[in-house]
């Protein structure tokens, strides 16, 4: 299941995670994907592996079917299952016999996380990154000392990861984080998008990473040109380069709508000199936002409804975090946020400050479907 996050698993998970094994002969293989049909009555499981491929995976009555339960870590501990009680959108990994031309495996044991498991286990991850996560721009880097400076919102933190922990950089076309690779301290640099989950200090000043997660990605104000719903393309001009661009909105993107009273009143914040910690009372009849979070620009539009693509009209003004993208003239939305005249208006900076300061992957730490 591509919407599982690979970051912050057991290790079951990233057992449950390998990839297709390359041999090229019958022999010792394995297999790992998500279940898309089960027929137990011949033995037979189907499975769109991790790569994209259909394999057919076969058992015979001395396969050791094997459930791993959610946050274990003791394969030991995982309990047997029969064949039927799989079903389409479980995650498994099977080890056995590889056909030469890698489109069957004869099974010598499944390991099984069920689509119920996956579910408790994201949801999990998801209130965890909601508690203890930080997004931020990378400042400074420094491999030799081990620490990354990070700018979130108004604050400034120093990132110390543990000796453990997991890095993992964005692939260039996605901002999922289980298309993320592994990666190290020495390829994060000043610019960056990071994603950290850790303990903070009680001033917020340095944080333990656990788990990082960074990339490069593109802040663009731009002026829609174009919609086309239909294949989830959006024309646009960008008003820095007046350039034109492609933009892909996919299922992983956040789409968002500032309501005008809102985008005037962050036109105020971000206007030059203004106090971006003062306190304001947004439109929408919540209290007002206190110092602890206003700024926090993140919880604000993670608070907005989500917009659908159709909103979107030629001429409209746009703030939008893109990918880098293999091709620099199509690239694919992480954010977009409309409604944003009044700010683009009011500041400069205005794109960088506010889209790098939205969560990337909205809500979540992992994949939650709406990214």
């Amino acid at each position: 299941m591509k919407s599982l996050s690979v970051i912050g698993l057991s290790v079951c998970v990233a057992i449950l995670s390998a990839p297709l094994g390359s041999a090229q002969a019958p022999g010792p293989g394995r297999a790992a994907g998500a279940v898309t049909a089960v027929d137990a009555a011949v033995g037979q499981v189907s499975l769109m592996t991790d790569r994209g491929d259909p394999l057919t995976i076969t058992t015979f009555d001395r396969t050791a079917i094997i459930r791993i339960p959610p946050g274990e870590t003791d394969i030991k501990k995982g309990s047997r299952i029969p064949l039927s009680s799989l079903s389409p959108g479980d995650r498994i990994v099977a080890l056995g016999d590889l056909a030469a031309d890698q489109k069957s495996l004869r099974a010598r044991s499944i390991l099984v996380m069920t689509r119920a498991d996956l579910s408790e286990i994201q949801q999990k991850e998801r209130a965890d990154w909601q508690k203890r996560g930080t997004t931020g721009t990378v400042v400074t880097a420094d491999p030799a000392a081990k620490t990354i400076t990070i700018k979130a919102g108004a604050r400034t933190a120093t990132v110390e990861p543990s000796v453990d922990a997991d890095i993992r950089r964005y692939a260039p076309d996605s901002a999922r984080f289980s298309d993320a690779q592994p990666s190290s301290l020495a390829e994060i640099k000043a610019g960056d998008q990071m994603r950290v989950l850790g303990n903070s200090s009680d001033d917020g000043s340095v944080i333990k990473a656990e788990k990082i997660v960074f990339g490069t990605f593109r802040q663009i104000a731009a002026t829609v040109t174009s919609v086309n719903p239909a294949t989830g393309e959006i024309q646009i001009e960008d008003l820095a380069g007046k350039k034109p661009l492609t933009l892909r909105v996919d299922a992983d993107s956040t789409l968002r709508r500032l309501p005008d009273p809102m985008a005037r009143m962050l036109a105020r914040r971000y206007q030059p000199g203004a106090d971006r910690e003062a306190p304001a009372a947004p439109p929408t009849g919540r209290p007002p936002v206190g110092r602890s979070n206003v700024s926090d620009i993140g919880q604000l539009l993670d608070r907005l409804r989500a917009m659908p693509l159709a909103e979107l009209k030629p001429g409209d003004a746009i703030m939008v975090s893109t990918t880098v993208g293999t091709d620099p003239g199509r690239v694919t939305a992480v954010m977009l946020l409309a409604g944003v005249e009044p700010l683009l208006t009011a500041s400069p900076t205005a794109t960088r400050d506010i889209m790098s300061g939205w969560n990337l992957g909205g809500e979540g730490g992992g994949d939650t479907g709406n990214q």
